[in-house]
């Protein structure tokens, strides 16, 4: 059952966060959970995936904007990207939408949104949220 799941990989360093996401993920969809920049470029070169949500804090030198930059110019079939922050400066969200992010949210989010917006992307729609 699982190969018909679409492919989510997660850009998150906290542990609190990934825990939360393996909860309201299962099931749903399979996915893949990296803690760095570096991590998840691998892990793009492994796997298609329909959605990456990624953090903008990330160790490592390279942030989550970074990757939503390169998403953009070197995965010509990479995933939509969703952002989930602790930061709640509008620069910052400007910054990730700019990058190529279809969607901001800050943390904590509500289980619901996130997987009302993951569907979202997973079944086509590539409309960015302003």
């Amino acid at each position: 059952m699982a190969d018909s799941m679409a492919k989510v990989l997660i850009v998150e360093d906290d542990i609190a966060s990934q825990q939360y996401y393996t909860v309201i993920f299962d099931g749903k969809y399979e996915i893949s959970m990296v803690s760095t920049v570096q991590e998840a470029k691998q892990a793009l070169k492994e796997n298609v995936f329909k959605v990456a949500i990624i953090d903008v804090s990330l160790p490592g030198g390279e942030s989550g904007i970074d990757l939503i930059k390169d998403l953009e110019t070197e995965f010509d079939d990479g995933p939509i990207s969703i952002v989930v922050s602790a930061h709640a400066f509008p620069k910052i969200r400007m910054e990730a939408l700019e990058a190529g992010a279809a969607e901001f949210f800050t943390k904590p989010i509500l289980s619901d949104v996130l997987l009302d917006a993951v569907e979202k992307y997973v079944t086509g729609s590539k409309q960015v949220t302003i």
